[in-house]
């Protein structure tokens, strides 16, 4: 039961760690002007989706109760150690690096799955 309804958030997951460990070329340092770029919001939209998927699925999912009860606590958590942990790895990838906005627009993009959440299934 747990895989089935979680299948979506893991899929979701993969696609993530596949596309932000991935080497690329190095990107031009941005002015304070462009932080909401296309980029940030693309890290935005994507730990909104996964954060949402997430909470989903724990919450319907009753085969760890734990997980159930505290979907959106643990979503969001999972979520944003996810952001964290690829920010830190694209240190050490050539051609990518460590982006303290890209940081934060995940972390943002988390919270905001939460409230997508609470959105659809709580009114």
């Amino acid at each position: 039961m747990f895989f089935r309804y979680n299948l979506f958030g893991i899929i979701w997951l993969v696609i993530i760690i596949l596309l932000g460990l991935t080497p690329g070329k190095s990107m031009p340092l941005t002015n304070l002007w462009e932080i909401l770029s296309f980029d940030k919001a693309a890290h935005f939209a994507v730990f909104a989706i996964f954060s949402f998927l997430l909470i989903v699925g724990f919450s319907k999912q009753y085969t760890y109760l734990f997980y159930r009860y505290h979907a959106v606590k643990l979503a969001v958590l999972i979520s944003f150690g996810v952001g964290l942990f690829i920010e830190i790895s694209q240190a050490f990838i050539p051609g990518r690096g460590l982006e303290i906005w890209d940081m934060l627009a995940n972390s943002l993009g988390a919270f905001a799955g939460m409230g997508v959440f609470y959105l659809i299934y709580k009114i």
